[in-house]
């Protein structure tokens, strides 16, 4: 059953990375289409750094390809998150196995940051 489990980690892990790997290839695309200083803009709406009155004028603006940019980072995050509990959960497991008894259980992991 653990030899399952790790598998299923590992293939998770796998299956997180090669999703991450394709939208960094489309973002960066996307990045190249819409523009620097557009980028810019979106970056600030995304991460929350507007003030209401600038965040409703970009986004009644907003195209497609705005749009698209901002679901891939939101994906990008989701995945880079699915990533690390993957890692995280297979590293406590290996501890499990591999730790003497007696010994203390690791720390439970805490919840994904927010992004900056």
């Amino acid at each position: 059953m653990d030899d399952e489990i790790e598998q299923f980690l590992a293939e998770m892990a796998k299956g997180a990375e090669a999703t991450i790997h394709e939208l960094e290839i489309e973002e960066a695309t996307l990045r190249a289409l819409i523009g620097d200083e557009r980028v810019e803009e979106l970056e600030q709406l995304w991460t929350k750094q507007l003030d209401p009155a600038d965040e409703e004028d970009i986004k009644r603006y907003m195209d497609w390809d705005d749009k698209k940019l901002i679901w891939i980072w939101h994906r990008l995050e989701r995945s880079r998150e699915r990533r690390v509990a993957a890692g995280r959960a297979y590293m406590i497991r290996s501890q499990h196995s591999t730790a003497p008894a007696g010994t203390a259980p690791a720390r439970p992991a805490r919840g994904p940051r927010k992004p900056l």
